[in-house]
């Protein structure tokens, strides 16, 4: 060890000493002289109209495996997309639609990628909530219709809607899903882990 870093090394060491002696010294010197509360107030006024519109997904992720097809040029990957609630609590509600619709980013894997148009879905309701609520349509792949965008599409693809709110007041929520299939060429997609995000938004 040369001189100059033996000098660096006690600095550290004496500053660390002076440290623990002051707040010794502090700590020996405390001592209660008195105590004083502080109310903390707030008002919660009633919300007009009150209650929520509010998105909840049942979980934050889900997985797609293959499946065998009458076609060897395409591989296949299928899986389901979590439940999706829209709850209402609001007192009065507007009168417009709301809906729920979906984009996704590409399938990544290190430096590999699956475009996002490789990845469709077939939205279906929870239950048969009447006429007002609907699933959006079977969106395919750019495998299956070289056309599609699959939910690439960046202003997103339907999964459903309300389109008449006040005949659904009494309900409260309202659920679905969608079978997902990712399809790809299966002589140029190279093996790995990929994942996308499926982003869904609420809007009214």
């Amino acid at each position: 060890m040369n001189k100059t870093t033996f000098t660096r090394v006690g600095a550290i060491a004496f500053g660390a000493l002076l440290l623990v002696s002051a707040s010794s010294a502090v700590a020996a010197a405390e001592e209660e002289v008195g105590d004083t509360d502080v109310d903390i107030n707030v008002d919660v006024t009633d919300r007009y109209p009150s209650g929520i519109l509010a998105l909840t997904v049942a979980a934050d992720e889900t997985s797609l495996t293959e499946i065998d097809t009458a076609d060897p040029l395409v591989r296949e990957f299928t899986g389901q997309l979590p439940t999706v609630t829209v709850t209402d609590t609001r007192s009065e509600v507007p009168d417009v639609p709301w809906f729920v619709l979906g984009t996704a980013s590409d399938f990544v894997s290190g430096t590999d990628a699956i475009t996002a148009d490789h990845l469709g879905w077939t939205p279906t309701l929870a239950d048969d909530y009447g006429p007002a609520i609907e699933p959006g349509g079977d969106i395919p792949t750019v495998v299956d219709d070289p056309e599609s965008e699959g939910l690439a599409y960046a202003d997103g693809e339907l999964l459903y809607a309300n389109w008449d709110q006040s005949a659904t007041y009494d309900q409260g929520s309202w659920s679905a899903t969608a079978g997902l299939q990712l399809k790809v060429d299966a002589a140029e997609v190279t093996a790995g882990s990929y994942t996308s995000v499926l982003t869904l938004s609420l809007f009214e």
